[in-house]
Parts: structure tokens; sequence; C-alpha cells
């Protein structure tokens, strides 16, 4: 059953923000369905349609919709040009903690938004509230470094259906929160990733930090890695790891063999901590 769209004050167009490390989106509005993505703390969305207990929304990030359970609302009060990559430090380290406003505290994890952040202090702001951040495992800041060396720290993350975080992450997820910590809004999926910047004609010609994309049996994209030095990739398959890549594929350390097969290669710029394209 379909509720009005102002039940419990909410309406379409109500702009949400998440305030938990991990919000699940679901392809449906029940429990049961799968989780298609997830929200990180501090990333915003906006109200589409509501189904009994379930809100369907539409992120600001990647444009992604999907359903969340409504216990996880928060509305989103935000200063002018809050929403704005410009005012936002995405968190880089794996993981931190935050005081929350009630006295308790939280993790949070890599790709996390902070607005307004002042590293002196060690302060953000989500609308008028102050939050204080501390560093758990990495710095909270983007070291001056190059977006495959920042992959190096989601090593041995699980896979994940659905996942962004260190905490779990599917294939896509994985390098879509990699590219959110270098300043980069990146699609979500597989498919559409795949049209993203601009095709590498030649395994050859790639460079460290390009993108693999793999197909099944069909032709169809399924697989995403980021191209690593010395003819390695690392990948989310099982969890995050290194194998290596040639004009097969990936070839597999671990069992010996060759599991995804070879598509195509991208290349995507990336922007470093203080706005400076490069590679």
């Amino acid at each position: 059953m379909i509720k009005s769209l102002s039940v419990n004050n909410y309406a379409a167009g109500t702009p949400g923000i998440c305030l938990v490390a991990v919000i699940p989106i679901r392809k449906a509005p029940q429990e049961e369905s799968e989780m298609i993505s997830q929200l990180l703390f501090g990333e915003f969305y906006v109200i589409e349609e509501i189904v009994n207990n379930w809100l369907k929304i539409r992120t600001f990030l990647d444009i992604y919709t999907g359903w969340i359970d409504s216990k996880f609302f928060r509305k989103a009060e935000w200063e002018e040009g809050q929403d704005s990559h410009k005012n936002q430090t995405v968190l880089y380290g794996k993981l931190a903690e935050i005081d929350m406003p009630d006295g308790t505290s939280q993790l949070i994890t890599a790709g996390s938004s902070l607005y307004f952040y002042d590293p002196d202090t060690h302060e953000f702001m989500i609308g008028e509230q102050k939050y204080r951040i501390r560093p758990i495992s990495g710095e909270i800041l983007l070291p001056s470094q190059k977006i495959q060396e920042s992959a190096w720290q989601f090593m041995n993350t699980p896979y994940l259906w659905g996942g962004r975080s260190v905490f779990g992450a599917d294939c896509s997820g994985f390098i879509q929160t990699l590219f959110k910590i270098h300043g980069v809004s990146f699609p979500r999926d597989t498919s559409p990733q795949a049209s993203a910047g601009q095709e590498v004609t030649a395994l050859n010609d790639a460079l460290p930090g390009d993108l693999a994309f793999f197909s099944n049996g069909e032709g169809e994209i399924n697989h995403v890695g980021m191209i690593m030095a010395d003819s390695r990739i690392i990948h989310c398959s099982g969890w995050v790891r290194i194998d290596r890549l040639d004009e097969t594929g990936i070839f597999s350390l671990e069992r010996g063999i060759h599991t995804h097969r070879l598509f195509g290669v991208r290349r995507v710029e990336t922007v470093d901590p203080v706005g400076i394209y490069y590679r």
C-alpha cells in the first residue's frame, strides 16, 4: 500500500543525509530485497517516493535510485554550499571515529563526506552541528599520492554485493569510492563505469591507475579492477586482492588460472588534494 508522501512529515523532494557509517540501499522496499548500493556517512539524497516504512531515494553523488528503511532518515539541514564538492573533504583513512551530538561516538569508513573540515581543530560541520573526528587507521586528508597508491589501503576488504566501504565492497563499489576519495564523482555500476574517461586501445599502453574491464561469455561487462605496476591488477573478487593481468585477462595467482576475460581499458583523470590534474 502506497501511503501519502506527507506521512511522517516527509514529502517528495525532501533532502536527507546519512548519519551512520553506512545505509543499505535496496532494490525493492523490503528488508529481504537485495542490497544494490550503500550511502556512506555524510552523503546526501532526496526522497522520491514512500511505500509504507520505505523511502525511494535518489543519491546526490551518482544519481542512483533505490530504497532505504525510513528509520535511517535524517532531514538534511545544510548551510549554503554545503553539498558542493569544493566544501567537502572525503575521509581518506580506512577508519575514523566521530563524536556524535548525543555524546556517543561511532566509526566511519574511507569515502565518508566531511563538510567544512578544519584540519587544525579536526572538526567539521553538518548544518549547524559541529562534529569532531579522530583517525583510527590512516590519515583524514588525502596525501599527495596517485590513485593506485590509495588503492592499497583497501587490500583484503571482503566482497559484499552492493558494498562501497572497507567493511565490504563489490568490484564497482570499491572503484567508485576510490575515485570519490580522489575528487571524482564516478558511476556506481560496472557497465556505465566502462563508458567513463577515454579508451586505451592496447594493454601495453596502459598506465598504473587505468581501469580494466572484463566480460562474461555473452560479452556483458561484469567486472572492473585498477591496473597497477608490473602487470598487476587490484580488484575485488572474494576480497580486494592483487593478481596478474595479461592480454587474456586476470590470472589468479592463487588458483593458477585465468578467472576474468579482458574487455578493455579506460583512463579517467583524477585530481590531487589541491585540485591539480595529474597522470
